[in-house]
């Protein structure tokens, strides 16, 4: 241990005095609870799940956690949405988790390879980095993409809209709008983008509709096209999207978003 600690000084041109205070093996852990909730109290970070140190997003899931939870629990609080909404997080929020341990468990073969097989990819994408930057990704293999509730229950798995990018659940992609970005144009609660003027009239307490010009980066972006339209929640993951919004399919799909169920 001294030694290593000695050579990496040595490379950082470090002369002076140092000690070695304290040292132990470290166990890298995927662990995680069944349950995110129990009762009145809901679990985030560290309390709910362990990560190995390997750059897989352990605190940035934390933060992730305590957005979710928020903004769900400001709803309830408020008495704008049912307690039901607070069900919705545990299987988003671990549903992220376990999506973090399979990136753990590639970093660490790629660290540590189990087998020959690993070894000789390990050490042919180091290689590769140095002269080939798209072997970066093979030598960093992190997960950076924010995880995409596919299957929680106040997602609506629009039927019209299916095969277009960003799916329902993923979080809302940042794109240009004139000289400012889309982000900056969301509300504080429910946002409803479209290019149509259909649906100006349609915002209310809940939700804020934002036009956006047909043919836009931010348009593009989405594949909202003249008829379409994209729900966003409070946290910026898309709630519901369409090819053709009607003022029945957003009703439901707000109400399915509220924790109100499918049925509006």
């Amino acid at each position: 241990m001294r030694h290593s600690v000695a050579a990496v000084l040595q490379d950082l041109g470090h002369k002076g005095d140092w000690a070695l205070e304290w040292w132990s093996v470290y166990s890298a852990n995927t662990l995680a609870l069944d349950d995110y909730r129990s009762g009145r109290v809901f679990f985030v970070g560290d309390s709910a799940h362990i990560v190995p140190i390997f750059g897989v997003r352990g605190l940035n899931n934390g933060l992730a956690d305590a957005e979710n939870i928020a903004w769900k629990l400001a709803r309830v609080i408020s008495g704008t949405s049912p307690e039901a909404l607070l069900d919705s997080y545990s299987p988003e929020r671990r549903g992220a988790t376990l999506d973090v341990f399979a990136n753990a468990t590639k970093s660490a073969r790629f660290m540590t390879p189990p087998s020959a097989g690993w070894l000789l990819m390990r050490d042919a994408a180091l290689s590769l980095a140095l002269t080939h930057p798209w072997a970066g990704g093979l030598a960093n293999p992190r997960q950076m993409t924010p995880y995409t509730y596919s299957d929680s229950p106040v997602v609506t798995r629009d039927d019209d809209g299916h095969g277009i990018r960003p799916e329902p659940g993923a979080a809302l992609p940042e794109a240009r709008v004139g000289d400012g970005f889309l982000s900056d144009l969301l509300g504080t609660g429910f946002t409803l983008l479209t290019c149509s003027d259909a649906h100006a009239d349609f915002g209310h307490d809940d939700l804020s509709v934002v036009h956006l010009p047909l043919g836009s980066a931010a348009d593009n972006a989405l594949g909202i096209g003249p008829t379409g339209a994209v729900l966003v929640r409070p946290d910026g993951h898309i709630a519901a999207r369409w090819r053709a919004a009607t003022s029945d399919t957003i009703n439901i799909a707000l109400n399915r978003a509220i924790g109100g169920g499918s049925n509006p």
